[in-house]
């Protein structure tokens, strides 16, 4: 059978990582599961912007989960591409050399991958909220003093006498944490998690066999 294959150190593995993560990317190739669509259809079904869905079908046409299933004609006649779930299957690989994997057969391919993958995906997904909920700005208490002038009076020798006073009131103000530069750490580490588990993974299910 006929599959995708990406070698690690390519940009397309790190694309991937991000399509696993994406909610509406990942709904998007849920409906084309099903049917073909086109952008405007797939952008009506699931209530989403034409430029998001493009946005996303661009990326996984770019690597190999969706494909170009045909074409209709609007009301204008212009020309309508419609789009699905690719059934071809994606093969993560550790090397440089893609072409030596090419040549080889891969027994038992889908199983083993099909489940790296989810599990893999899953382990993204988990990484990228834990390192997002722990790096979101929290808010910390400060200390900031106001002074109040008052007065009070005392007779002395049949004179009143105004005496000011200084009092010093304490209150307590809370300032957010400023955002550091590290927002982008959460994708860094749950595409290292995604591709050390798949690889893990696919290693520890190739020994079983």
């Amino acid at each position: 059978m006929d599959y995708e294959t990406i070698d690690i150190h390519d940009e397309r593995a790190k694309e991937l990582a991000q399509i696993l993560m994406n909610d509406k990317a990942i709904a998007i190739l849920h409906l084309l599961e099903d049917r073909a669509l086109s952008m405007s259809e797939i952008a009506r079904e699931l209530n989403l912007p034409i430029s998001t869905v493009s946005y996303h079908i661009d990326k996984m046409l770019k690597v190999g989960l969706v494909e170009v299933a045909g074409k209709k004609y609007g009301k204008r006649l212009q020309e309508v591409k419609l789009y699905s779930a690719s059934d071809r299957p994606i093969l993560l690989v550790p090397r440089k050399n893609v072409a030596k994997v090419k040549k080889k057969a891969v027994p038992g391919f889908e199983k083993l991958h099909v489940i790296s993958l989810t599990i893999a995906g899953m382990m993204a997904a988990g990484v990228y909220k834990a390192s997002t909920d722990l790096l979101s700005p929290k808010d910390i208490p400060t200390y900031s003093n106001t002074t109040q002038s008052g007065n009070f009076t005392v007779m002395e020798a049949g004179r009143e006498i105004t005496v000011l006073t200084a009092n010093t009131t304490q209150g307590i103000t809370t300032t957010p944490l400023m955002q550091t530069s590290a927002s982008a750490l959460p994708v860094m580490l749950s595409l290292a998690a995604f591709i050390l588990t798949f690889l893990l993974v696919s290693y520890l299910l190739e020994r079983r066999r």
